[in-house]
Order: structure tokens, then sequence, then C-alpha cells
């Protein structure tokens, strides 16, 4: 029995509109991000739908950014321990020992002397020792800022490549759902001996292709959830919300590379670090330099006093003493490891430099690029491929199209969809890049 043609009609009309739908839900993709318009209370509580949500997180539960904390505070508490006197030295002296007495004592002791001696630096040793000590404890700190820099910018990444993925899902769904109708459609077709059976084969085949994406996905959406409870120290498998909305990203013409260097000169914290360790290392090398100066050493002492003549204290006593710096091989060698350490550290602070400087440039102009790739596909590839597939499905709704023709279509509806969010996560990474490199948010 054959079907009427106005059933037939019907049934193609009713895959316009699912294409129809399908391609209104893809420009959507116009905008960055699609907020959820219903979510349960359970959903939201569940963290996940923001970046800065995440970041906040992290900041209280990675145990990386926790351990970074927790030395810059023991750098930040050695600073009390520098700048300080040596402990003073006791010490007690038994003279005028006489008689034979007993086999554990004599008959009598004598004087007893007690002595205190107290070494002071002199030459201004102690205060360089604090402000090494300062130097190394501001570096500790930039060293805590360098590691939640990092953590920060592999939570955007992440971030952003989950909302590709979430992404890529909907929009495969939602083809599904049109390559679904087209199935019916060329069932149709054979049924009433105007198409042949390799058409409705063909779109089982598409069909059976798409739903193989989709369980790819969900892979990588559980990879990228994975990837971000570890990031957050979250037991495996804890839930995340989906995410609503990517970052803003700031036009091409307000970014400029010499700007972005002078930020990074001024905020990164790696190039900050260095520079801390080049004053320490610098205090250090005069430290011991200084060290050829001798420190003084004074002492006090006191006598008791004599039993015979009944008085209380038999006189007092001073000492001045100076170390003699006679270990010049010493003190040689010790001047040219610190002299070593702090050339070392320059050099380590311009190769930084320059590698910031790289990060920035590369990141900057792929972002430029990227940029410039997305404004072409949103409006020019999308818009003329939705044209195509309405043409495609109309011109076989008619006979005058085959239906491997429709499925080209539809998938390059699909390709330039996927490829502009591949762009626009480009921008997220770029961005995130760009930030970490400067040290800062832009």
């Amino acid at each position: 029995m054959k079907i009427s043609s106005r059933r037939f009609a019907t049934a193609v009309l009713f895959v316009v509109v699912c294409a129809t739908v399908a391609t209104s839900a893809l420009a959507a993709n116009d905008r960055p991000s699609r907020p959820e318009t219903s979510q349960t209370p359970e959903s939201q509580s569940v963290p996940g739908s923001s970046v800065d949500e995440l970041l906040a997180m992290a900041r209280t539960m990675n145990p990386g950014l926790a351990a970074a904390a927790l030395e810059a505070q023991a750098a930040q508490a050695r600073i009390g321990t520098t700048g300080q006197y040596p402990d003073p030295m006791f010490r007690t002296e038994f003279e005028d020992i006489t008689g034979t007495g007993t086999r554990y004592a004599p008959d009598t002791l004598g004087r007893v002397k007690y002595t205190i001696e107290q070494t002071i630096p002199l030459w201004g040793k102690l205060d360089l020792q604090r402000k090494v000590a300062v130097a190394e404890a501001g570096a500790a700190s930039e060293q805590r800022r360098a590691v939640e820099n990092e953590l920060a910018a592999r939570i955007k990444i992440a971030f952003a490549n989950a909302y590709a993925t979430r992404e890529a899902i909907r929009i495969n769904e939602e083809l599904l759902g049109t390559v679904a109708a087209i199935a019916l459609v060329a069932q149709s077709r054979y049924a009433q001996g105007q198409g042949g059976q390799q058409d409705a084969v063909t779109a089982e085949v598409e069909r059976g292709r798409l739903q193989a994406d989709l369980a790819r996905l969900d892979g990588e959406r559980k990879n990228w959830n994975a990837q971000m409870n570890a990031l957050l120290s979250r037991p495996v498998g804890a839930p995340l919300a989906p995410p609503q909305a990517l970052r803003s990203v700031p036009a091409p013409q307000s970014l400029e590379i010499n700007h972005l260097v002078d930020r990074a000169e001024a905020a990164n914290p790696k190039l900050r670090s260095d520079t801390a360790q080049i004053a320490a290392n610098e205090r250090s090398t005069e430290l011991v330099r200084r060290s050829w100066y001798p420190d003084v050493t004074l002492g006090l002492s006191v006598f008791d006093g004599d039993a015979d003549d009944g008085r209380e204290f038999g006189g007092y006593e001073a000492m001045v003493s100076v170390a003699i710096p006679l270990q010049w091989g010493l003190r040689r060698a010790q001047e040219g490891e610190a002299l070593a350490r702090l050339a070392a550290s320059r050099a380590r602070r311009q190769s930084t430099g320059l590698d910031v400087q790289s990060e920035i440039e590369k990141a900057y102009w792929a972002l430029v690029s990227a940029q410039s790739g997305e404004r072409i596909l949103r409006d020019i590839n999308i818009p003329q491929t939705r044209v195509v597939l309405q043409s495609a499905l109309a011109g076989y709704q008619l006979g005058r199209v085959d239906l491997p023709t429709v499925l080209l279509a539809e998938q390059a509806v699909l390709r330039v969809a996927l490829d502009r969010i591949n762009l626009l996560i480009e921008q997220q990474v770029r961005l995130a890049e760009i930030e970490r490199s400067i040290g800062e948010d832009l």
C-alpha cells in the first residue's frame, strides 16, 4: 500500500522543521555562553557552574597550594631568628685546688671564678642577616603566588574544555534528532518506491556515527570532571555542575604586547621571586665579605671571696677577645661561592624574563588568530551551511537531491559548529596563558 502524497509532504515538512530547530539551536552558539533555564535545588548546590567558584574552592582545598603557603609562612617566621646576638656563654673555673682529701674531692677548692661572655657581631652583620631573611621570605611568598597562578590557569583551561565538551554533546544530540527524522523519510520514500534501500541504510549509518560520537564525548566529559576534582582535591567521582558560561575575552585592539610584557615585569610571581632571590644573594655576598672583619667577644668574671678574710667577693675581671681571620682559603672559597650564586640568580632572572616574554607573544598571536577565525565562522560559514542544509532538505523533498547530499550538508553544519566551539575554547586557553604569564587577570 502506497503512502499518500499528503502524508509524504507532511513527513518531509516534519524533517524541515526539525532541521530548522537544530540550526536555530546552533545559532545560539553565536553567544559564548548559554545559561541554563532551570535547575533543581540539588544541582544548584553542586559546584562547577562558574570559574570563580572553582578558583575560590581551589584556594582553600588544593594541597599543593597549602604546602606552598606553609613554606612561605616558615620563611616569614625565619626572619625572627636572624639579626639577634648569639647566646651568651657562662663558664665556672675552680682555682687553687689544694690538699689530698678523699678519692673523690680535695680538701679545699680555693677560689671559684664565674665568667660570662658575649660575642657581638660588628660591621652591620646582624642587619645583613636580617635583610637576607626578609628577601628569602619574599621569594617564598612569590613562589606561593606562582603555585596559585599555575593552579588558576589549569582550572580555567579545564573549565573551558568541559564547557566545549558539553556544547559538543548538545549539538550532536540535536543533529541526531534531525538525522532520525531524515531516516524516517528515507524509509517512507523506500516504501513508496520513490527511493532505494541504500538511502535508509545510509541514514541509519549516520545516526550510528553520531551516537558513537556522543559516547566518546561522554567519556571526555568524565575525564574533564576527573581532572577538575583532582585540582580541587575532591573525592573520585564527586559531582560537578555543568559549566554555564565562558569568561569574556578582551577585544584584540584592547591588548598590546608591550603593555602585557610591562605588566608581567611588575606582577609575574616567578620574576618577582627571582628578583627577591637576587637581593638575598647580594646581601649574602656582602655578609661573606664582612666575615673578613672579626667579631668582638666581651667577658666579665667574678671571683668568690676568701673565707679566711671574710670577704664575699674576691674581685672582678674583664676580658676582650677578637677572632683572627687566618683561614683565608676558607673565606675566599665562601666568597667565590656567594658570587657564583649571585651571578646564577641574575642569569636565571634574565632567562625567566625571556621565557615570559615569549609565552606572552605566542599566546597573544594565537588569541588574535582564534578571534579572527571565530568571527569568520560565526558571520559567514555558519549561516551559509544552514542555507545549504535547508536547500538540500527542500531538494530532497522534491526528489532533486539525493540523501548523501543532505547528509553531507548536515555534517558540514556539525563540523562548522564544532570548529567554532574549538576556536572559542582556543581563546579561553590563550587568555589563561596570558594571565598566567602576567600574574593577574585581564
